[in-house]
């Protein structure tokens, strides 16, 4: 019994361990351009039409993403179906500042938000992005051209 009862702990430790994906979802991917130009670090949200889990990435320095639906391996994708899409990025003026020369140059003002990708663009209802469909056992490809005007 003693020899295999390591065996048995490795073997549940081995399974409890393993990432495995709890969601059924579908590779997702596409890249966001902001006037023509690809931008990193833009947080890309879909949020399912009616009920379901919501998917996100982040672009990276060719403005590429791929989603990622909750606590599933990232870049695993999203589930079918049809998703508003929202976009975000944003800087704190004054970020790279140490807290003496924030204080020095705000003062008791707080830091204005910059909006890197114009704030429209966070909100579905405003932001004049058309919902997505994405289907099981297709090529699900985003490609979104943002603009500052």
């Amino acid at each position: 019994m003693n020899k295999y009862f390591g065996l048995i702990v490795l073997l549940i430790l081995f399974v409890g361990c393993t990432k495995t994906n709890p969601y059924d979802t579908t590779f997702v991917e596409g890249t966001v351009q902001l006037d023509g130009v690809p931008v990193e670090g833009v947080n890309v949200n879909f949020t399912p039409i009616g009920n379901g889990n919501s998917a996100g990435g982040l672009t990276d320095s060719s403005g590429k993403f791929r989603l990622t639906t909750g606590s599933a391996p990232v870049g695993s994708g999203a589930i079918a179906g049809e998703y508003n899409v929202t976009f975000s990025k944003i800087e704190i003026e004054g970020s790279n500042l140490t807290f003496e020369e924030s204080q020095k140059q705000f003062g008791s003002r707080p830091p204005k938000t910059i909006y890197i990708v114009p704030k429209k663009y966070d909100n579905a209802a405003n932001s004049g992005i058309a919902p997505v469909t994405i289907e099981k056992g297709k090529k699900n490809v985003f490609n979104f051209d943002l603009s500052t005007k």
